[in-house]
């Protein structure tokens, strides 16, 4: 009897999130993007952006430690932002923690933090993910009353929050665009949101945390909002291939947008590589958090000389052609 019970309440739960998996996406998919109201010719432009992953996999000098989160320290001229906060694993201190120390960075004099979703992984920890809040450690704090461009609603104790639902510029030639849905079938829904900054003479650099909405859309979400070609997809991609003797189990399975039965495939990231590809871009900057080594080989041999694997210490800079 009591074995009967507990298959139908397997079964019952099963069905439960298999409804509300089929739902979510058919929602998702229905999903459009709000307008910005100032276009491309409005947005203006910077001379130079830096992205230094201060959170990732891998890591590039010694000293340094990894995790499976991202955070990077990006400037766009003069405008300081943090993008995501990683994790928030280690002991005394957290890797985000550690890692600022180490490259002799801080994070006190930001101007802005944009937060891509509400996952572990980009808030700073499972605890600041329960509490729909963010915090990048221990024994460091973000400045009172900084700006903070979130995709859902969220809340920090001295931060001002400020929740976005349609593309807005947070800076010359610097943009946060419109959250889009993507629905997990373990995790539930999420929505995320991309940082997109215009590079003088070059164009469009597009920032993500995972590319959960899939960077297919995100990239025509960018085009069709801001009119300008894109040069640079640099981020999170999710897209975890042959996941197993990796350390990335729980993103290829947890973090999938597909039924549990079916893992990313190698013809999911080919087509991601051949929407980018057919883009023109002038650099691809791949995450390991949730790239495994094919995902990342991958990448190497479509874009060449213009691949970049993100490791923590290694900084990406993209400047505008001299005149």
């Amino acid at each position: 009897m009591r074995a009967g019970v507990s298959l139908s309440v397997a079964a019952g739960v099963a069905a439960g999130l298999a409804s509300r998996y089929v739902r979510g996406r058919e929602a998702a998919d229905r999903a459009t993007m709000a307008e910005m109201e100032s276009r491309g010719s409005d947005l203006g432009a910077v001379e130079r952006v830096s992205v230094l992953p201060l959170v990732e996999r891998e890591v590039a000098i010694a000293g340094l430690c990894g995790e499976t989160g991202v955070s990077y320290l990006v400037r766009a001229d003069e405008l300081r932002i943090l993008f995501d906060l990683g994790l928030g694993t280690g002991r005394s201190r957290t890797v985000l923690e550690t890692n600022v120390d180490v490259l002799g960075r801080s994070v006190h004099d930001v101007d802005v933090v944009v937060i891509s979703h509400l996952h572990p992984d980009h808030v700073g920890g499972f605890g600041y993910q329960l509490r729909s809040s963010f915090g990048v450690g221990r024994n460091l704090a973000l400045p009172r009353g900084v700006a903070a461009f979130v995709p859902t609603e969220m809340s920090h104790p001295h931060a001002h929050v400020c929740q976005v639902e349609q593309a807005r510029v947070i800076g010359s030639g610097v943009a946060v665009m419109p959250p889009l849905p993507r629905m997990m079938f373990w995790g539930g829904p999420i929505a995320e949101q991309a940082l997109v900054i215009n590079v003088r003479g070059r164009g469009l650099v597009v920032l993500t945390g995972c590319g959960h909405p899939a960077i297919e859309r995100t990239l025509a979400a960018v085009e069709r909002i801001v009119q300008m070609p894109v040069y640079a997809v640099v981020g999170g991609l999710h897209l975890p291939v042959h996941a197993w003797g990796t350390a990335l189990i729980p993103a290829a399975t947890v973090g999938t947008p597909n039924w549990p039965w079916q893992p990313v495939s190698e013809s999911q990231a080919r087509s991601t590589i051949e929407a980018i590809r057919a883009r023109g871009p002038g650099l691809v900057a791949l995450s390991t958090h949730d790239s495994t080594p094919w995902t990342i080989n991958s990448f190497k041999q479509v874009f060449g000389e213009r691949y970049r694997t993100l490791r923590v210490g290694e900084e990406t800079i993209i400047a505008a052609p001299s005149t």
